[in-house]
């Protein structure tokens, strides 16, 4: 029996590639929810409460923050360092870029290198959305050159795992919160569209309803979706496929084994379940997501470098590497 292909590769290497993956889709979405969000108060008929501020803030990452204004929430989401932030990640996600700098095509590393010193040097007030639009537009093609310009094997893998779990845990968190938020106001078809918008899927959505903006279609659409590459579920089976070939032929690892479960999960529940108890499934997937942290830190990851917090009030998702 041969040994998995992810024993080629250093656990040291392995943490930081996911990492990468991962802040990079952590500050793509949180540069898109605040965007969002800036755009949603502004365009409500009625000046929104510090309520609004509030949950904002919750809903990217920072629970128990008493920030009731507009221009403390972006600071805050874009340069604060106690909480996640587009600045913070994008650092995050170059310094494991550089633990791994010769895993990575040299155009690769320089996007990343160079959205880094932007994001650090670009004023961003007062002209917000042109900064969090390079952000975005700078991963989006950060993306392109992983797929167009890196081998897929292993290291690619590894980022791509920790891409698309950010994205299951970010997706699964903005839906089922927003539901449990809106579940007194239905038809709130403004707040609803921002959730899709949120998640890079409001054309997707057009595309395939009618009818306008429903919770239960778009519950089913941002979770349950097997095609939309914005969709929980279908990031979930990314992450899955890439386990599978980091563990290799004849091998079946216990983080394989909880993808499984985690993948199981979107492709089994009904939209009308999850529209009634949002917070019972996130409670669900948090758990599954827990568990398969600490999976992944026991079978692929240098332990110092990876806390053990995945999703959740107490750590958004996987902490920062600590500094070498």
């Amino acid at each position: 029996m041969s040994l998995p292909r992810w024993k080629a590769m250093l656990s040291r290497a392995a943490t930081s590639l996911t990492l990468m993956g991962r802040h990079l889709e952590r500050a793509d979405h949180l540069a898109r929810i605040l965007g969002v969000h800036v755009a949603l108060s502004l365009d409500r008929t009625d000046e929104p409460g510090p309520d609004f501020w509030t949950r904002f803030m919750e809903l990217a990452g920072w629970p128990g923050s008493n920030t009731g204004r507009r221009d403390q929430a972006v600071e805050m989401v874009v340069t604060g360092t106690l909480g996640p932030s587009v600045q913070a990640s994008v650092s995050a996600a170059r310094l494991a870029a550089q633990a791994v700098r010769p895993s990575l095509p040299s155009e690769l590393y320089e996007q990343v290198n160079a959205l880094h010193w932007r994001v650090q040097e670009r004023p961003w007030q007062p002209d917000l959305y042109p900064f969090l639009t390079d952000v975005q537009l700078s991963i989006r093609l950060v993306d392109g050159l992983l797929e167009d310009t890196m081998s897929h094997n292993e290291a690619r893998d590894f980022v791509r795992l920790g891409k698309f779990l950010e994205r299951a845990a970010n997706v699964t968190v903005l839906v089922t919160r927003k539901s449990a938020e809106l579940a007194d106001h239905l038809e709130d078809t403004l707040e609803w569209t921002a959730v899709l918008k949120s998640a890079f899927a409001f054309e997707s959505y057009q595309a395939r309803y009618s009818g306008g903006v429903t919770p239960e279609h778009v519950i089913e659409c941002l979770l349950l979706d097997a095609a939309l590459p914005r969709s929980a579920r279908f990031a979930a089976t990314e992450a899955h496929e890439s386990v599978t070939r980091i563990d290799g032929v004849g091998h079946r690892s216990r983080p394989r084994r909880l993808l499984s479960r985690l993948r199981a999960l979107f492709e089994t529940r009904e939209t009308e379940s999850i529209a009634e108890h949002p917070r019972d499934f996130e409670a669900e997937c948090r758990a599954l997501l827990r568990q398969l942290e600490m999976a992944m830190r026991e079978t692929y990851f240098h332990p110092s470098k990876v806390p053990a917090g995945v999703m959740g009030d107490e750590g958004r998702a996987m902490p920062q590497q600590q500094q070498q």
